[in-house]
């Protein structure tokens, strides 16, 4: 049977543990005075260090928004299982979405002045055919007067005019067709302007549709509809999720202890919703880096429940350093290196070794007694 003696908070406790009696007792032996005697019997020792802590989960997420603004809709309850994705809230969002909408408008309004038979296409292809009809005229005139040119029947002065009329006509062409290129070019620019713009606009939406980054459940909900949420302070958490299947326990330890906390040791948990009961389990994580505030250095654990264990429950933890069985005695029976035992009704002095650990109140005995001896406690 087990007997837990727990010191108070971030202290070195011992948990004896009997294995051939509940607790040790007390005779009274007659000589001519009342003597206080001590039964020897074999015990373990239980060395370990207190914690404090809570319930936690291995992936509880803190939702919280990215932008201000009224919650419009909330689509969960607390407790409820919810998907990674799934959206649980709204924020009021109308401006943004009519600036969206005057962003499509004007995509479509582009869209359509591209498209092949569109009236401002149309048009810019009219004023091209204009200037073709003009410089295919000037070119035959220009070729016709240069025949004639040629055969000495008009003025070089006539020739060199109607040759910088086709020339200027020619100019004029490739310049209306360039211009026709350029319109084109630039109508598939502000395309893709307004594309990025358009999905910059959806980006941001989406951040006024609240959703859960894991699979789990809603642990709490910290805002109602018509709340207001501003995202520059910290009054922006939403809901708090986190995964039942991922149960983890978070044990502060006094930074004065921690070098005794390894990963692997065994830790007994007590909880006060189930104040008859000691959970087990064992360490798993030791933080490398102390709290400066508190002075202590969060270590993680690993618990077998097999209850019902609810997020943020308080924790009481007293993580197992070292176990040792043997014979134990109280500080008050050992002088000098020596004890005093009963034996038919008389006393007498016995050379023991003990080691050079205490344990709350008592030595270990490494020589000298045995079971069953009754000593005198001074």
């Amino acid at each position: 049977s087990e007997v837990v003696m727990t010191l108070k908070r971030v202290m070195i406790i011992v948990i004896l543990l009997f294995f051939l009696s509940l607790s040790f007792y007390f005779f009274v032996v007659s000589n001519k005075s009342d003597i206080k005697v001590y039964v020897v019997e074999k015990k373990k020792m239980i060395v370990s260090v207190y914690a404090s802590g809570y319930i936690d989960s291995s992936d509880s997420i803190v939702v919280k928004s990215e932008v201000s603004g009224y919650i419009e809709k909330i689509f969960v309850r607390e407790n409820e299982e919810i998907k990674a994705g799934q959206i649980l809230a709204i924020i009021s969002h109308s401006p943004i979405k009519e600036h969206l909408k005057e962003v499509e408008a004007e995509i479509e309004s582009i869209r359509e002045k591209l498209k092949e038979n569109s009236d401002y296409r149309r048009q810019l292809l009219s004023n091209i055919d204009v200037k073709r009809a003009i410089v295919e005229n000037k070119e035959r005139n220009f070729y016709r007067k240069k025949a004639l040119y040629e055969e000495e029947l008009i003025s070089k002065e006539k020739f060199e005019e109607i040759k910088r009329d086709y020339e200027i006509a020619k100019q004029e062409y490739e310049a209306q067709l360039s211009y026709y290129k350029d319109m084109i070019r630039s109508l598939q620019y502000q395309i893709q302007s307004l594309q990025s713009k358009y999905n910059a606009i959806k980006a941001e939406i989406a951040k006024y549709y609240i959703k859960s980054p894991i699979n789990g459940k809603i642990l709490r909900k910290f805002v109602n509809e018509g709340d207001y949420i501003n995202s520059l302070t910290q009054n922006n958490i939403l809901f708090s999720v986190g995964n039942d299947k991922n149960i983890e326990t978070i044990l502060n330890v006094d930074e004065e202890y921690i070098s005794l906390v390894k990963e692997g040791m065994k830790v007994l948990i007590t909880v006060d919703s189930y104040p008859n009961e000691i959970f087990q389990g064992k360490i798993k994580v030791v933080e490398a880096q102390s709290d400066r505030t508190t002075r202590t250095v969060k270590v993680k654990a690993d618990v077998d429940y097999n209850k019902q264990a609810f997020f943020n429950l308080t924790v009481e933890a007293n993580i197992i350093i070292k176990e040792t069985e043997g014979i134990f005695i109280p500080e008050s029976s050992y002088k000098d290196g020596f004890v005093e035992i009963v034996e038919r009704g008389k006393r007498r002095k016995v050379k023991v070794e003990i080691s050079e650990d205490k344990y709350n109140g008592y030595f270990l005995v490494k020589s000298g007694l045995k079971e069953g001896q009754k000593i005198i406690l001074q």
